[in-house]
């Protein structure tokens, strides 16, 4: 009989270099992005060549570098920490982008599927939150894809409501809009942040 491994996550801020930080999130992202990307595909929407949706969004991503890692953004990593193979492993990514003196947006929320009922995603958004609120941040938005039920239960459990696609949106950079939900809410909110743990 094999060993039963212990699995924990730790959630971690990335700070440094742009570089560093794509070299540690940049295939976790690829992953997330092809992903979104195959399903709409499976589903039957036209998206035009994937391959360039993959990569326009990424390269969003890479723009959006500086502002995440700067003072008021945030670039978080849940790590796999276990008694066996596979410590220091990235499970999941979360980002938070400041848009202006008072809102920030989630971003880039993202689970591999072999650390998904770990509540990696709980944490990762908790920490995000809880940034948010502490960064002077009122207000939190984010988008998120239509056939994401699971992730659309955590923020309507955690009290973020529908609203309307907002500027700056990513969804229109590859004509996602009709594919996604826009989500926001109202910081701080203690009954919201104790509610996550």
């Amino acid at each position: 009989m094999e060993p039963v491994t212990a699995t924990r996550l730790r959630i971690e801020r990335l700070t440094g270099s742009a570089a560093d930080a794509e070299a540690v999130v940049g295939p976790l992202l690829n992953e997330y992005v092809r992903w979104c990307v195959d399903r709409l595909v499976e589903e039957g929407h036209d998206i035009g060549d994937p391959a360039e949706a993959v990569e326009r969004h990424h390269a969003v991503f890479r723009a959006e570098l500086p502002t995440l890692l700067g003072p008021r953004g945030r670039l978080l990593v849940a790590v796999r920490q276990s008694s066996g193979n596979g410590d220091g492993a990235v499970a999941g990514v979360g980002a938070l982008k400041p848009v202006d003196a008072g809102t920030a947006e989630v971003k880039r929320m993202y689970v591999r599927p072999s650390a998904r009922g770990q509540r990696a995603g709980r944490a990762l958004l908790r920490r995000l939150l809880t940034d948010a609120a502490a960064l002077g941040h009122r207000e939190v938005r984010l988008e998120t894809a239509r056939f994401m039920t699971e992730a659309r239960e955590l923020y309507r459990s955690l009290g973020f409501t529908e609203t309307g696609p907002f500027a700056g949106n990513e969804a229109a950079v590859s004509g996602f809009e009709e594919h996604v939900v826009f989500l926001r809410l109202r910081l701080p909110d203690e009954r919201v942040l104790s509610s996550i743990e």
